[in-house]
């Protein structure tokens, strides 16, 4: 039996659509075979109010209940190239949106919310090509109203004392996204924006390379979303997919 889905017409400047289903594995995935199907709109948001295989950068698992806030952002590019600091800048949209509503909430380059010494939620972007044309998934995962299994987590209603409800939740974050698109393409504000908003610049901090570990410190986060560290034998900057930073 096909799975009835409930339409939202939301009508922002990106965010057309939002479609909302009972459950999903992963709403990136589902984002993905739907494009390659060439089912879907750009700029429908994919809501799954249950997703039961969420993953994070480099294969991790994102773990998720129905507490939990999990959606996928599909958009078509109008180039044939996206900003390199795309994830840092819808991160950045997100913390300044939601910021108000979550006191010390702050980005983790390059794509996780904190607040303290905890993670409240993440963004994985992914992208493909169909019929010439670019694709962006853009999932994000928060816990609301619940810590889902794995340590160093937290959630807003832990943060805060309230019970939020997911769809007002979705609407900041939507906004969040629309903000993180243009800061995107401004590109000029990332590094002032990230040293008012993340955690992680002039502190100390274990950095994974590879199979290597060593200690560093982040000095600057550069336009194009390069991170800028120093190590006992100098500078260099870093790309996302190169590196892993744990905050010490």
């Amino acid at each position: 039996m096909r799975e009835q889905v409930n339409s939202i017409q939301w009508g922002k400047n990106l965010v057309r659509t939002i479609e909302i289903h009972r459950a999903l594995d992963s709403t990136n995935e589902f984002g993905k075979r739907r494009i390659k199907s060439g089912g879907i709109a750009s700029g429908t948001v994919l809501w799954a109010l249950e997703q039961t295989k969420g993953k994070g950068r480099q294969g991790r698992v994102w773990e998720s209940d129905q507490g939990s806030l999990t959606f996928s952002f599909v958009w078509r590019s109008p180039g044939e190239s996206l900003p390199s600091a795309l994830t840092l800048a819808v991160g950045l949209g997100l913390v300044m949106e939601l910021g108000p509503l979550v006191p010390g909430l702050k980005l983790k380059w390059p794509n996780d919310l904190w607040v303290g010494t905890r993670k409240l939620g993440g963004i994985l972007t992914e992208t493909l090509h169909r019929a010439g044309d670019l694709w962006l998934v853009v999932g994000v995962g928060l816990n609301v109203n619940s810590v889902p299994q794995g340590e160093g987590r937290t959630s807003l209603r832990e943060v805060t004392g309230c019970t939020w409800t997911r769809l007002g939740i979705l609407h900041q974050a939507a906004c969040g996204l629309e903000r993180g698109f243009a800061l995107a393409w401004r590109g000029s504000n990332l590094p002032r924006l990230c040293r008012e908003h993340g955690n992680f610049l002039d502190r100390p901090l274990l950095v994974q390379q590879g199979r290597r570990w060593f200690r560093a410190r982040a000095r600057d986060v550069l336009p194009d979303g390069r991170l800028l560290l120093e190590a006992a034998w100098g500078r260099w900057a870093a790309l996302p997919d190169e590196i892993r930073l744990v905050l010490d």
